[in-house]
C-alpha cells in the first residue's frame, strides 16, 4: 500500500510518502465519523472504512520534512471515545 500507519489508545497515524514538491493545496482529506479519503494531486492514496469511529473534529494532518528522505504526509485520526 505504500503507506505505514502506527495507533494508541486516542488515535490512529497514518503516513504517506509524498513528492518532494507537494504543498497542502495538492492535499485533499475527508474525514469522516466511519471513512477516510485521502488525495494527494489527483491520487487516490486511501479510500475506505475505518475499523471504528473517527472524532472528526479533532482528526488533521501535516505535510513533514524527513531527514535524508523527502516528504510525509502525515494523518492523525482522532479515536472516538465509546460510551
Amino acid at each position: 500500500d505504500g503507506y505505514k500507519w502506527s495507533q494508541n489508545d486516542e488515535e490512529v497515524e497514518l503516513r504517506f510518502p509524498v513528492a518532494a514538491g507537494t504543498k497542502a493545496k495538492y492535499v485533499k482529506i475527508n474525514f469522516a465519523r466511519t471513512t477516510l479519503k485521502v488525495i494527494v494531486a489527483g491520487q487516490t492514496l486511501v479510500n475506505g472504512e475505518l475499523g471504528g469511529n473517527a472524532e472528526v473534529e479533532d482528526s488533521t494532518w501535516t505535510i513533514e520534512d524527513i531527514k535524508h528522505k523527502g516528504k510525509e504526509l502525515c494523518v492523525t485520526i482522532c479515536k472516538k471515545e465509546e460510551g
